[in-house]
């Protein structure tokens, strides 16, 4: 179950949108947790004149709106951007906010394909599929990174796979798992692919009981499956 959390701040008659993720934001609380728990989406580009009117006009946080619009202008650093809107808001402590800026600059140390990876999985989480699926082939047609090693590349085409699953397009889901087992070999991934193939053939698997626990990944392929078990009927 959720935790649910009060919103102190005025509530906007007009949204903000949120343009990478199609999300609308209501409060300052709402847009403290999405740059929260987004810290790879809240670029330089996020802080804008847009959001600084907003959050003057709906939300009445005119004292919050100068101090990023300084930011904006002085060039101060995205940590900074992003701790005084974090802040803004009761939902975090000193703690989480020092925990968050540590973050931030490690983050600062990541290769960029990396950071595009980090930016692509907060994309899947959130359930844009496509456009992670543009961040992750992005990455594929940059430069391979030898300093990265073939694992991170095998979650790049395994992540890949998700995202075709997740649109039923079991053919491609499975060709990117098989790609993901070229770099490195895991019995999951493996499994993925084996059951992406079937779909893709037609064949619906037999549900098997086990005792034992499932992976996440197995997990997620049941979904897909029930989910394909569906459509099928309808």
């Amino acid at each position: 179950m959720g935790l649910a959390v009060i919103c102190r701040s005025r509530r906007a008659k007009t949204p903000y949108l949120v343009e990478q993720t199609g999300r609308n934001l209501y409060s300052l609380e709402e847009l403290s947790w999405f740059v929260y728990h987004n810290i790879c989406l809240a670029g330089r580009s996020f802080f804008n004149e847009r959001l600084c009117q907003w959050m003057e006009k709906e939300l009445g946080c005119g004292d919050l709106a100068k101090r990023i619009r300084k930011g904006i202008s002085t060039e101060t650093s995205l940590t900074n951007l992003i701790v005084a809107v974090v802040g803004a808001s009761d939902l975090y402590d000193s703690v989480q906010l020092t925990e968050l800026s540590d973050r931030i600059r490690a983050m600062d140390s990541m290769q960029e394909q990396e950071r595009l990876k980090l930016q692509a999985d907060e994309l899947l989480d959130g359930g844009n599929v496509w456009a992670a699926m543009g961040e992750y082939r992005h990455i594929l047609r940059m430069h391979q990174n030898s300093r990265l090693g073939v694992s991170f590349y095998a979650r790049i085409w395994n992540n890949l796979g998700v995202c075709h699953a997740r649109e039923f397009a079991f053919k491609e889901a499975a060709e990117c798992f098989r790609k993901s087992c070229e770099y490195a070999m895991e019995p999951e991934v493996r499994d993925q692919a084996e059951l992406a193939e079937k779909l893709a053939s037609g064949m619906i698997p037999e549900q098997k009981n086990k005792k034992s626990e499932e992976t996440d990944a197995q997990k997620k392929l049941l979904e897909w499956e029930q989910e394909y078990r569906t459509r099928r009927r309808q």
